[in-house]
């Protein structure tokens, strides 16, 4: 759980201090008010309890979410707008987080973990700035970047801790009774997927050669089936005549997954019983491929005392963390008033 506050904002100015070229996020600013024209840094995108979250908090929010390497010159639109979700999600859990501490009496916080911060933050100001003129800047006043130093530390804390209390559930609740019933419930996923054995040769065709190279390519792999039909050995031909890296071990492919080939070398074993090579070349962006079906073994339903019990456990613990995670802070927004004022 990460806390958004002013203090984000004052790095921001430090990369803007750092990097002046570089552009500010393009976003739709649309003010509801006179004030908000003048100053769309100001725009109320967001209310929790009363609590306002601007444009500008957003925006740095966003920031904060991005490498600064590849800053906002290389994100699509449609990845923008998916980033800034999840920014102002953040924005907004940390206020429910902050306003549940303080209702819970957790709000307290060493005077000491302040003053630290305050040093810290001084140590990266660029060269011939200080705190003073980054404050001026960020119209903020000392009192009220401590107060924000205040929340960060007790959001994290908070978040840790829960995050710790929601562990220790998931692991008490995740026992082998509960994983059984998870197993019966989700049977498909525990299927070992229908295998396949096969031979191919591939023919390959010049992509940039066209129609002509095409053509060439089709006759020579029609050619290779048809001495197939007569009676040669596929093994041999492969090794002769194709030209991939199956072509040294006779064709052979091995078992492969359904799924796991090219959808039309798939279709063309599908219609083929083991020892049966398919009547035409099946096309694939490499050229011609002619198959043979050495072997089929279907789906497999795997039993539970077959699974990787340890892995399944580590999984469905992480799920019911993430599950005791969102609930909490789920119970949270339901419990306060969080409004929208920006699309």
């Amino acid at each position: 759980m990460i806390s958004f506050s002013k203090r984000t904002i004052i790095a921001s100015l430090f990369a803007a201090f750092l990097f002046p070229a570089l552009p500010a996020v393009a976003v739709d600013q649309k003010p509801a008010a006179a004030a908000a024209q003048q100053n769309p840094g100001s725009e109320i995108v967001a209310k929790v309890n009363g609590k306002k979250i601007t444009r500008d908090d957003l925006d740095t929010a966003t920031n904060n979410l991005m490498p600064l390497v590849t800053y906002h010159q290389s994100v699509r639109p449609e990845k923008m707008k998916e980033i800034e979700k999840k920014a102002l999600t953040q924005l907004i859990n940390s206020e429910l987080i902050y306003k549940y501490a303080k209702d819970n009496k957790l709000d307290n916080v060493d005077k000491k973990e302040i003053d630290q911060q305050v040093k810290d933050l001084k140590k990266r100001l660029p060269k011939g700035d200080t705190l003073d003129k980054v404050l001026q800047r960020s119209n903020l006043t000392l009192e009220e970047l401590r107060d924000d130093f205040k929340k960060d530390i007790v959001v994290g804390k908070v978040s840790k801790s829960k995050s710790e209390e929601f562990k220790k559930k998931a692991a008490d609740s995740v026992n082998e009774a509960f994983m059984r019933d998870y197993y019966k419930k989700n049977l498909e996923k525990f299927k070992e997927p229908e295998k396949i054995h096969l031979r191919t040769i591939l023919v390959k065709a010049d992509p940039s050669g066209g129609s002509r190279a095409w053509n060439e390519s089709k006759k020579k792999a029609e050619e290779i089936i048809k001495l197939i039909k007569e009676g040669k050995d596929f093994a041999t031909l492969a090794r002769e005549r194709s030209e991939d890296p199956f072509a040294k071990d006779g064709g052979d492919m091995g078992w492969a997954h359904k799924g796991s080939l090219f959808p039309e070398i798939e279709e063309a074993a599908s219609k083929l019983k083991p020892g049966e090579t398919a009547p035409a070349p099946a096309t694939t962006i490499y050229g011609y491929h002619i198959v043979k079906l050495e072997g089929r073994k279907a789906s497999v339903q795997k039993k539970f005392e077959e699974l990787n019990v340890k892995n399944l456990e580590t999984e469905l613990e992480q799920k019911e963390h993430k599950n005791l995670w969102n609930s909490w802070l789920e119970n949270l927004k339901n419990t306060s008033k969080v409004e929208y004022f920006n699309k």
